[in-house]
């Protein structure tokens, strides 16, 4: 009593907090780390020492290349698996359509053919490890055919003809088995011995060894050259060791020279397939950073198929519940051993058919891929794909021309056949174009149905950010009186609840680039606000993208009656 009583009155200062844009969650493989541990990463962290080796290291590396100054990453470590898979027959000369099953467990390039007609079990058939080159003697045939290399080793997959199936005469059915260690090839002198590649504790990385022979001779005295991205870069020449064992420590893997005398000039090739996490694992990893951590998208480095997608929409969708709008970002798979680029299209336009995810992209595209290591290796690029989104305003699209190529990604042969149908079918690409060097961002899809108003990554975006500002800026009306409704000039109440919408927005449109053209908040009259609470409609008005350009060409001779300067004199 009897003094001056100050009280702080907040929140009155137009101050607009909300928006995560620009911030992002990787999740991958790596080789050191806590699994579900979320590490911040900047652009001078060590990525080495934090995260060792693997996809999630590439995928990080990828996104500090294109993000620009600022990133704002939080790497996630998860269990990964050995990768290796089993194709689906293709078959030659038969309408029988047998189905493939079991885990990889031997590489293998197996042939299947029918050397006496019949139905299964009477006829008989010749098998082909090699790839159709040399065939074993004819055995009987069988529902369920154990598939083994010459020495009898499963290779870990049967082939399983339908029930009373009739097979025809030289129908073939061709299956590859791949395992995390793929074959290794030769190419030169075939006296030369050849190498192997194995692992003991599991492949870290993926990678595409090149061993080139370059003196001739046996072991400790010979010498090599070593490349792991394809041939692209080559170590310096060494002698090969005594014991003929070359440990790769950063890829888990032992490459041995067995005892002879090798041939100067002779290649070696193998295809080491980086280990991927199951999206049970992926899940689980994300329960705790998700919880501590506010992301605008979430990025998992590895292959992924459609149902990991919905897995990822659901998880978005609950997301979206819990008041935390975040979409996902995915990847496919490579093209595997013997698959074209059609092989390769069909397989992803079957994948994508029945799913529908407006809150998940998913990058097909891959190539080879230049990172600030200088090594050159083929993967997706969808790490390329994230850090650019993370460079650039909400409302743009990555395809944008004026802001550059990705100079770090290099096409495969022909994609441009295969390119414009992936990306109407949804999936995230890049191009080139006439009269352009390098490499661009096509459109900017996810994988919404056709019909859907978030088609686009870059209008999910924006609304994901306008959705979060106006939530954080109608908490302030929380509890608050509605004030009089018969006074609607009022600066309480209903009209400060809009005011503060309105100003949550302005910071969109009155950003530089523009993020949104204008906006429409209308809070209907006459609403039981007792009973109902306060319903408000907003209207996001865009910027639109300019996605295709028309040019019209024409000639006319200067000073004919066409030249459409002669009607500007004329009126003169």
């Amino acid at each position: 009593m009897g003094d001056v009583i100050t009280y702080l009155e907040d929140g009155t200062s137009g101050i607009v907090t909300g928006g995560v844009d620009g911030s992002a969650l990787v999740v991958g493989v790596c080789s050191k780390g806590t699994v579900g541990k979320g590490y911040l990463i900047g652009k001078r962290s060590n990525l080495e020492d934090i995260l060792g080796v693997g996809p999630l290291t590439e995928h990080v590396r990828d996104m500090l290349a294109t993000a620009g100054q600022e990133p704002n990453i939080v790497a996630v470590p998860v269990q990964g698996q050995q990768a290796g898979y089993i194709t689906d027959p293709v078959i030659t000369g038969s309408e029988v359509v047998p189905t493939v099953s079991g885990v990889p467990a031997q590489n293998a390039d197996i042939v299947v053919r029918v050397a006496t007609p019949g139905a299964v079990g009477t006829a008989t058939v010749e098998i082909s490890t090699d790839g159709g080159k040399t065939f074993g003697e004819a055995q009987a045939s069988a529902e369920q055919l154990v598939l083994k290399l010459e020495d009898e080793e499963p290779t870990g997959a049967t082939l399983v003809f339908p029930a009373e199936a009739t097979l025809e005469a030289d129908a073939t059915f061709a299956v590859t088995v791949r395992c995390a260690v793929g074959p290794v090839t030769r190419i030169g002198e075939a006296s030369s011995p050849l190498i192997t590649a194995a692992t003991e504790s599991g492949v870290l990385a993926g990678a595409e060894l090149v061993v080139q022979i370059v003196k001739g001779g046996a072991l400790n005295e010979g010498t090599y050259q070593l490349s792991t991205d394809g041939g692209d870069n080559f170590d310096r020449e060494r002698t090969i060791p005594v014991d003929g064992k070359v440990v790769l420590s950063d890829f888990g893997v032992t490459v041995t020279f067995p005892s002879g005398t090798y041939t100067a000039g002779t290649t070696y090739s193998c295809r080491l397939l980086a280990p991927a996490p199951s999206i049970v694992d992926v899940m689980s990893a994300l329960e705790g950073p998700l919880a501590i951590y506010d992301v605008e998208y979430v990025l998992v480095a590895g292959e992924t198929d459609s149902v990991d997608w919905a897995a990822a929409q659901t998880k978005a969708d609950e997301l979206w519940n819990l008041q935390r709008p975040t979409y996902f970002k995915m990847e496919t798979r490579l093209p595997r051993d013997g698959e074209d680029l059609n092989d390769f299209a069909a397989y992803l336009l079957a994948e994508s058919q029945g799913f529908a995810g407006r809150f998940v992209t998913v990058c097909c595209q891959y190539g080879e891929v230049t990172d600030t290591t200088g090594a050159t290796r083929l993967r997706n690029a969808g790490g390329l794909q994230a850090g650019r989104v993370m460079s650039i305003p909400v409302q743009r699209a990555t395809g944008r021309v004026r802001d550059g190529n990705v100079s770090q990604l290099s096409l495969p042969e022909n994609w441009e056949s295969v390119q414009s149908t992936l990306e109407e079918d949804g999936y995230l690409t890049a191009k080139k174009y006439a009269g352009l060097e390098g490499v661009y961002w096509g459109d900017s899809r996810t994988m919404a149905d056709d019909t859907s108003d978030y088609r686009y990554e870059e209008v999910l975006r924006t609304v994901f950010k306008a959705v979060r500002l106006l939530r954080n800026a109608a908490l302030k009306s929380m509890y608050d009186e509605a004030g009089d409704p018969l006074k609607p000039n009022s600066t309480n109440g209903l009209a400060y609840l809009k005011a503060n919408l309105e100003n949550a927005l302005d910071t969109m449109v009155k950003a530089n680039p523009q993020e949104l053209a204008s906006y429409v908040v209308d809070i209907a009259s006459g609403q039981d606000i007792v009973n109902n609470g306060v319903a408000v409609d907003v209207t996001l008005i865009g910027i639109p993208i300019i996605r295709e350009i028309k040019l019209y060409a024409s000639y006319v001779y200067a000073g004919s009656t066409f030249d459409p300067r002669m009607s500007d004199s004329s009126a003169a």
